[in-house]
């Protein structure tokens, strides 16, 4: 009998804590969504900065190119970036 007191007691402390279960379903997906954003961002960084390397015996200039070389790690960057955001977000 004592544990279901508990298990009640706890449960009830639950749902005390979360003033309107919506402003946290809210929050939850707002979260989420910022957080799939940075993804995104982090992904479309990386695959800019694909392409064919530079070998021994043939040099590719495109290596250095302004797309690999600031473009793509400044997506990366926000990426990141918007990672922290969605984790520390309160609202």
């Amino acid at each position: 009998m004592k544990e279901q007191t508990f298990a009640n007691n706890t449960f009830i402390n639950m749902n005390n804590t979360t003033n309107n279960p919506q402003r946290f379903l809210h929050f939850l997906l707002t979260s989420r969504s910022i957080l799939i954003a940075a993804c995104i961002l982090i992904a479309i960084g990386y695959l800019l900065m694909a392409g064919p390397g530079s070998t021994e015996q043939s040099f590719n200039p495109d290596v250095f190119s302004p797309r690999r070389i600031v473009v793509a790690p400044m997506f990366c960057l926000a990426g990141y970036l918007l990672i922290v955001v969605g984790i520390l977000r309160k609202k």
